[in-house]
Formats: structure tokens, sequence, C-alpha cells
């Protein structure tokens, strides 16, 4: 007999933007910093986590994110992306 297994999955959206990191799940966010220790090893201080329970729920987080992005116009593409995410599920 098979055990039902429940796992607690955890969502963060971040942005690289002109060297910044910005909390994508955030309004308006301050850069956030980087930083380094034995037992998380790298990690971004200040990162919101949102913890998920079904698939449309971390489609609604993309979303949210997705629209707090920089974009800026191109000659190539009016709505181009001026910047990198991360984006991280952890269970």
């Amino acid at each position: 007999q098979a055990a039902d297994r429940v796992f607690l999955i955890r969502v963060s959206y971040m942005e690289i933007y002109n060297e910044e990191i910005n909390d994508l799940l955030t309004l308006g966010s301050e850069k956030l910093p980087i930083h380094e220790s034995l037992e998380r090893g790298v990690y971004v201080s200040g990162l919101r986590e949102e913890i998920v329970n079904n698939a449309e729920q971390v489609l609604q987080l993309l979303e949210l994110g997705e629209a707090n992005r920089h974009f800026g116009e191109t000659n190539m593409n009016v709505r181009s992306s001026r910047s990198h995410t991360i984006f991280r599920m952890v269970h």
C-alpha cells in the first residue's frame, strides 16, 4: 500500500536588472543584497517566498512577476526584456 506524500513547495521570483536584484513578487521592491553562508550557501536576503499548493498558484505567481519586470523598447522588439529572471521552486 503506497503512502500519500505531501510536499511543501516554496516559490520565489527575482530579476537581475542593471546589476541589481529585485523581488518580482513584491511591488516596488528595493535592491536586494546577495549573501553567502556555510548553512544556506548563496542566497538573496529579503526575497519573498510564497507557499504553493497547486499548478494554478504557480502560474499566478509567474504572471504577477512578469507584470513587475522591466521592459524597454528596442529597434528589434517593442516589448524587449532588459533583464534576466530566476524563478525558483524549493521543496
